[in-house]
């Protein structure tokens, strides 16, 4: 399985620390936090590399690997928008340099593609969100493990006459 909440929470706390700016889910519930700050939104599904998962044996366990994809989208929230792209930028720029080293090396994951910031503004009646956002692809091993035990390993074979 996928450890999907050690990645989300290792995208969350990197870029808090780096920023120095709140990482919220989007749509999460909860009052709007005050001043500047970031969301993410976890889309959903995780999609196939499209080749054959890799099986493996070990011992009375079957292990199946098989790479996928999975995308996360962010936005810069802040009451200008000139520095909600500032903001949109240095987290940019974190998927590209620490973020990228830091996902790869404890949790195995690939930052495959950082996309374009774009301007996400909305008008929410007579006033108007400020946001600038990207999207941001990821690839990880999704491993299974099947346990092989209590299989049967011999059966007595009788002959007829």
């Amino acid at each position: 399985m996928l450890p999907f909440e050690a990645i989300r929470l290792a995208i969350v706390e990197g870029l808090q620390q780096e920023t120095g700016r709140l990482v919220i889910q989007m749509n999460g519930g909860g009052p709007v936090p005050e001043g500047d700050f970031y969301t993410y939104h976890f889309p959903g599904g995780f999609r196939g590399s499209g080749g054959q998962p890799i099986l493996l044996q070990q011992q009375a366990k079957l292990h199946r690997l098989e790479a996928v994809t999975f995308t996360f989208s962010f936005n810069s929230y802040a009451d200008d928008t000139d520095v909600a792209l500032i903001h949109a930028m240095q987290a940019r720029d974190w998927f590209h340099t620490t973020g990228a080293e830091r996902l790869k090396w404890a949790l195995d994951v690939v930052v495959v593609d950082v996309g374009d910031i774009q301007n996400r503004d909305v008008n929410l009646g007579e006033e108007w969100e400020r946001r600038q956002g990207f999207d941001v692809e990821f690839r990880a091993t999704d491993v299974v493990i099947t346990d092989l035990s209590g299989w049967i390993e011999t059966a007595p074979i009788q002959r007829s006459e």
